[in-house]
């Protein structure tokens, strides 16, 4: 179990450090359970530091969360924290980790329905460890304060690569959608004014 954790921790190092290579070459050869439960271990580190960016004063709002996942749970736990009586930094960690897993498959089948309309050729275990393995600054690293646009960029950066090699899609098309995507949701930002933001 340790030497698993130790290879999941040393996998995300890779990946952050040289995810060209990665992407060519070692996460081809991932089984999926291998895949799934190193989405786990990272969504789970999330899970656990995140409310200790609460309670040192960060909400988990677009400044200071890189996931949805982390949003979600900051602005509900309140809610389960009056029905269950438990603390409400408890239910956000939980949240957490739950909203990671529960959405991991939509962000696989989305990713996969835009590889095949790029020329993709991959099959969904390629939709999954590009999903997995190109949000792992996010997930690994997305409890830190202001890391939002950071870690936003940088997952936007590892999409690139994934497609290429994951899927086969051509260098400019990976490209042009990964930047479609990043600035639609900066203009979503800008023009609801911050919408996502959540008050602490």
């Amino acid at each position: 179990m340790l030497r698993a954790l130790r290879g999941d921790f040393e996998t995300a190092m890779t990946i952050m450090a040289r995810p060209y290579d990665f992407m060519m070459g070692d996460a081809t050869s991932r089984g999926t359970w291998e895949v799934v439960r190193y989405y786990a271990v990272l969504s789970l580190v999330l899970a656990l530091l995140t409310p200790l960016a609460n309670i040192a004063g960060f909400p988990s709002d677009v400044v200071h969360a890189s996931t949805n996942a982390q949003m979600g749970a900051y602005k509900y736990a309140p809610m389960v924290e009056e029905l269950t009586g438990v603390s409400r930094q408890v239910w956000t960690g939980v949240l957490t980790f739950l909203l990671m897993l529960v959405k991991l498959p939509f962000f696989m089948v989305f990713f996969h329905a835009f590889a095949m309309l790029m020329g993709g050729s991959g099959g969904l275990g390629a939709s999954l460890r590009l999903v997995v393995y190109a949000g792992t600054p996010a997930m690994l690293l997305g409890w830190i304060p202001y890391s939002d646009f950071i870690f936003g960029l940088w997952v936007g950066f590892l999409y690139v690569p994934a497609f290429r090699y994951l899927h086969g899609v051509q260098w400019g098309r990976a490209v042009a959608f990964v930047t479609l995507m990043m600035g639609l949701q900066i203009l979503y930002v800008v023009l609801t004014g911050g919408g996502w933001l959540i008050e602490p």
